[in-house]
């Protein structure tokens, strides 16, 4: 590991006093060492910042006013030290070997292709206890190279186990402050037209699912995935001509996505069948159809 770049982990959190130890000690377990550990407090009210400041003296802590966790993880960017960047969420755990293999994969995929890559990585499940479970629709092997369409029909690149230049997310703007949710898959999206990506073959992170997940399912978060899948096709009229087909499909997958939550959070019939009769003008199904009918 001797001169190898320093890679700084930025852990983003809000009140996660319970799962955070985990946490950061799966990162100060990493098999690469030379890494640095920020963790934002987005204004946490539990015992966060005690809890870092004096059981874990080697991670640098830093408080702000609560703002979301795409401001959080901007700031860990800013204040990054390392050359490079991954981020880890609070109440999600890296396998022991994750920044090495990412950091590999990077640096071998730029030697076989003469170009600056970003490097990503799967998940694995784990309940609120830590007990493993089957993570359902989970694509079985992650793409490689240019990546753009498949990422227009799948959210595969999470802010967590993504590994990229430093420099790079903050050129790019960082994550969209203004999304509680989506923020990763909008920057990505956007990423992909500008370099390629590498996956590494097995997962890098455990993501735990509980009550209070950012990224739990609602009619809400699934809008905003809609509008970010809407402003990227918007924005990008060639890509939108390019994979016209993925476009329509994934525009149908969305809206009938919508229309599902919408029925399960009682939002009404009107707004269940404006977004079935979106989904079949986009992307003619008998399932789609047949919903439309019986709502």
């Amino acid at each position: 590991m001797i001169n190898l770049p320093l890679i700084t982990i930025g852990v983003s959190a809000y009140n996660r006093e319970n799962f955070l130890p985990e946490c950061l000690d799966s990162l100060l377990g990493q098999s690469y060492s030379n890494i640095e550990i920020i963790v934002v407090d987005d204004g946490s009210v539990d015992n966060t910042r005690k809890l870092v400041t004096e059981k874990y003296p080697q991670v640098r802590y830093i408080y702000k006013e609560n703002g979301g966790d795409a401001s959080a993880k901007n700031l860990a960017a800013q204040e990054a030290k390392g050359e490079f960047i991954v981020f880890n969420d609070s109440d999600d755990l890296f396998y022991p070997d994750a920044v090495e293999k990412l950091y590999e994969a990077l640096t071998g995929a730029e030697r076989e292709w003469k170009c600056e890559v970003i490097a990503y990585g799967g998940y694995s499940g784990i309940d609120e206890k830590g007990n493993r479970y089957e993570v359902k629709g989970k694509a079985k092997a992650l793409p490689s190279g240019d990546i753009t369409e498949k990422l227009l029909s799948h959210v595969m690149v999470s802010s967590c186990g993504t590994l990229m230049r430093t420099e790079t997310f903050l050129s790019g703007g960082g994550y969209d402050e203004k999304l509680r949710c989506m923020h990763d898959w909008k920057l990505s999206l956007e990423l992909s037209l500008t370099h390629r990506f590498v996956s590494v073959k097995n997962p890098v992170f455990l993501r735990r699912r509980h009550s209070s997940n950012l990224s739990a399912t609602s009619y809400k978060g699934t809008l905003t995935g809609s509008n970010v899948f809407e402003e990227f096709v918007s924005n990008h009229p060639e890509v939108a001509e390019k994979f016209a087909k993925t476009v329509r499909k994934r525009r149908g997958v969305l809206h009938s996505r919508l229309a599902r939550e919408a029925r399960r959070e009682n939002l009404g019939r009107d707004i269940e069948k404006s977004h079935l009769r979106t989904a079949l003008a986009s992307d003619f199904r008998l399932k789609y159809l047949l919903r439309f009918l019986f709502t």
